[in-house]
């Protein structure tokens, strides 16, 4: 019985100490450990067709709300702003995002890499390529 409670004490007093040297400020939420995919991202880069988007619209952003629906917020410069939401699939392992999004009567399912905060979204419309590249605000 002794040497459980002398067990004891010393695991909760390792533990304790453990606990004390981390910062909470700096390992972040528990969100960001368990899903750090769960983020803002800021369009960084938008062409279609060689055009650069961005200078039709003062931002564009997607926004990963939960493990499950998220949001494109876009406003056009003299415009006001929007909001679509929709839902998407992250599978931890091979890092991939692919979302079914609905714009300007449209229907999207694509597919990209999340890598370092990053990700390129690329979708042929017509005969233009539209490209555009996220990262973490």
């Amino acid at each position: 019985m002794k040497r459980k409670l002398m067990f004891l004490t010393v695991f909760c007093s390792m533990f304790l100490l453990i606990l004390s040297a981390c910062d909470a400020r700096e390992a972040g939420s528990l969100k960001s450990i368990t899903r750090p995919y769960i983020a803002h991202y800021e369009c960084t880069e938008a062409t279609l067709g060689g055009e650069n988007l961005l200078d039709k619209f003062e931002y564009i952003e997607i926004v990963l709300v939960d493990k499950e629906e998220m949001q494109l917020i876009y406003k056009p410069k003299d415009g006001k702003k929007s909001k679509i939401k929709s839902n998407y699939i992250f599978n931890l392992e091979t890092r991939e995002l692919t979302a079914d999004i609905g714009i300007y009567g449209y229907r999207f399912r694509e597919s990209t890499i999340v890598e370092n905060g990053k990700f390129t979204v690329t979708k042929t419309i017509g005969e233009k390529q539209l490209i555009m590249k996220f990262k973490t605000k």
